[in-house]
């Protein structure tokens, strides 16, 4: 193994901060998993299997909304507040902040309004086109202002802001169930919400101070308006094609197949918001690190970020993926009933997919945080991955039901993925053809697996304890490599 590379003491303290950062990430987009499961357990066991596909519809409406321009003023928010920081330039940045700001309200109510009439055409009600249209606002507002706080380097608070937030709506949730309403989409709202307001608290309180004054006088110059714009419109069109095609599921689903496959597909982008979201509170910390080296010029930094994340994702998740695998049947009847039992494949094969999606995370973030070329790259890989999912979505949903659009889920993963990991690779001469290959054969001789083994929660766990086993012990010298580096760079 080649021994890592001279850093500067800047460098080391930055690397230490944002696996801290991380740390600190995943205990809040833990928590934001778990409340989108919950909510949906709770749902599926009030409502018939129709009710819930129409729930999973609604929010996956939502979510592909707010992902795409919201989505994109967010990213930016992560990308040049901390690039203006990293340059000692806190006035600039907080003009970046107000202007993408104004515009991200905007956008998030006009999306807002164009969601929740575009339900009622659908066949929804008007109190579920309201609390959609509002669900999307809130959703939207809360991703900008949750960027803006990483941005700002606010992540203790904004820990504390989530957990609120999620506690606050798994109650309501189960208030909503208790009562009999059916305004399942309230909670989540009114949990976004209270993220927002103490988005507002945090980073409005020192709007009296001399900085703010100062800052009020900085307008962003002209041409990095420009670069901005290009920048959301690019991180937009990317945060659309690659996470907002997992939202897209039940929409893909509902087009190909019945009812009842629909809510298969929406227990499963449910049962996987844990594991999607939770290695992505490593990108959440890593994206503003990252834009922040840029800012100061230090390359290696970003080098070294991006290959011990990388290594670390696909060598860490892989046992834990194989696991959650074996234990799909046992999960799905455990968490919304017995009749979802028959979704199992397609959970498995969603979750193949998702490990290809967040494993990528800090190369795509690389990239993203980098040159307007750079940023390209993940861009256009998650357009093609998106066009080459819905492509063979419908003749694999067509011949084969919710498993065939499962399969074109993951084969958009694929291809969204190779591009960026392979472009870090070589640009930054990282060597990471064999823990990669490892870790996936492992993922992938986990679904070959689940797919011979009788079932019965007996052998479904005792199976995936042992095939978990097995996955770190053939992953153990990668592993301790990166645990290895991970000392050096803290």
């Amino acid at each position: 193994m080649d021994s890592p590379p001279a850093v500067s003491p800047q460098g080391t303290r930055r690397g230490a901060a944002v696996i801290r950062s991380g740390l600190l990430s995943m205990l809040a987009i833990a928590a934001l998993g778990i409340t989108r499961l919950v909510h949906g357990a709770l749902v599926a066991r009030d409502t018939d299997e129709p009710g819930f596909a129409a729930v999973g519809l609604l929010i996956g409406a939502t979510m592909m909304a707010g992902l795409f321009l919201p989505g994109g003023l967010s990213s930016a928010a992560a990308k040049f507040i901390p690039y203006h920081l990293g340059r000692s330039d806190e006035p600039l940045a907080r003009a970046v902040y107000r202007l993408l700001l104004i515009i991200g309200y905007a956008c998030s109510v006009a999306l807002g309004v164009i969601v929740g009439v575009g339900s009622l055409f659908y066949g929804f009600s008007d109190t579920d086109a309201l609390w959609v249209g509002l669900l999307t606002v809130a959703f939207s507002v809360y991703s900008l202002e949750k960027s803006a706080l990483y941005g700002f380097d606010r992540v203790e608070s904004y820990v504390r802001f989530e957990l609120a937030g999620s506690a606050v709506a798994i109650a309501l949730t189960i208030v909503v169930v208790a009562l009999g309403w059916h305004t399942y989409l309230m909670p989540l709202t009114v949990g976004y919400i209270a993220l927002i307001f103490g988005a507002w608290w945090i980073l409005r309180r020192r709007s009296s101070s001399t900085l703010d004054t100062k800052a009020a006088r900085v307008s962003v110059p002209k041409q990095e308006k420009r670069e901005i714009a290009g920048y959301v419109g690019m991180a937009s069109l990317g945060g659309l094609a690659s996470a907002g095609l997992l939202q897209a599921l039940p929409l893909l689903a509902d087009i190909y197949t019945n009812k009842h496959e629909v809510a298969y597909f929406a227990a499963a982008v449910g049962l996987v918001a844990p594991l999607y979201f939770l290695p992505r509170a490593l990108g959440m910390a890593l994206f503003p690190a990252m834009a922040h080296a840029h800012g100061a010029g230090d390359v290696s930094s970003v080098r070294r970020q991006a290959d011990l994340s990388t290594r670390a994702l696909f060598v860490m998740l892989a046992p834990l993926f194989v696991m959650a695998i074996l234990l799909s049947r046992q999960v799905l009847t455990l968490v919304f009933g017995s009749r979802f039992a028959g979704g199992a494949v397609v959970l498995q094969v969603i979750l193949v997919a998702t490990y290809l999606m967040v494993t990528q995370v800090a190369a795509v973030n690389t990239l993203s945080s980098g040159t307007a070329r750079q940023v390209r790259v993940p861009v256009w890989s998650a357009v093609a991955g998106w066009f080459a999912g819905v492509a063979a979505a419908i003749p694999l949903g067509l011949a084969y039901g919710a498993v065939g659009v499962g399969v074109a889920y993951l084969l958009a993963a694929a291809v969204s993925a190779a591009w960026p990991l392979s472009a870090v690779a070589k640009r930054h001469e990282l060597a990471w053809l064999g823990p990669v290959g490892r870790s996936l054969a492992v993922v992938l001789a986990g679904l070959l697996l689940a797919q011979v083994l009788p079932h019965g929660w007996l052998v479904d766990a005792g199976a995936a304890v042992i095939a978990g086993g097995a996955a770190a012990a053939l992953l153990y010298r990668d592993l301790r490599r990166i645990v290895g580096d991970a000392r050096y760079s803290a």
